[in-house]
């Protein structure tokens, strides 16, 4: 099944993400509540490159890392 930041968001919710991010090599995660981004940047050039659980275990170390970035998405 074809993979979208939809499903993915869904999945990754329990965790206060939100994958970010086009088809250009990287994706990252963002605080839902903050727009803070979590983690360092996930390097594949399509969603699909990770399977769902992948991207679930992603957003859960991008939550426990120590990396947060101060800027906001929409700043």
């Amino acid at each position: 099944m074809r993979l979208t930041k939809a499903r993915i968001n869904k999945a990754i919710a329990h965790t206060g993400l939100r994958v970010h991010g086009n088809d250009d090599g990287y994706f990252y995660f963002l605080d839902a509540d903050t727009g803070y981004m979590h983690g360092d940047c996930v390097m594949v050039p399509r969603l699909n490159r990770l399977s769902l659980d992948e991207w679930i275990e992603q957003a859960q170390r991008a939550r426990e890392s120590n990396i947060i970035e101060g800027m906001r998405e929409d700043a």
